[in-house]
């Protein structure tokens, strides 16, 4: 192996690291801030807010989560076998129903800090 490339491989293996890790700590921070800022809006709004916030959640969780079923389902029954699609938009069309269905928390906004 030519030294240079051991020396650019060594360094594209650190800089890959430090993305890594920084991408880690970046999540870290983010979890912290949310977590103060449910905890101060929390402090905040008075109970009976509460009371009709959790009732509204769960109503509109069920909706979500029945909602989700049906798209998980859709998913896992596409036919991506079929010959309309070919080539690079097949390839392409392939790829994005595996990364939706890599998704499977489709209940993220109701989950969200509004909630």
């Amino acid at each position: 192996m030519d030294p240079a490339d051991f020396v650019r491989d060594l360094f594209a293996g650190l800089d890959r690291e430090v993305q890594t890790g920084y991408q880690e700590v970046s999540d870290w921070i983010e979890a912290q801030v949310h977590g103060a800022a449910v905890q101060l809006l929390d402090a905040l709004v008075p109970p009976i807010v509460h009371t009709n916030n959790t009732a509204l959640k769960i109503s509109e969780s069920a909706i979500v989560g029945s909602a989700s079923a049906g798209v998980e389902f859709t998913l896992n029954t596409a036919d991506l076998s079929n010959t309309v699609l070919a080539g690079a938009v097949a390839d392409t069309v392939r790829r994005g129903v595996g990364e939706l269905q890599s998704q499977s928390d489709y209940g993220k906004g109701v989950n969200s800090l509004a909630w």
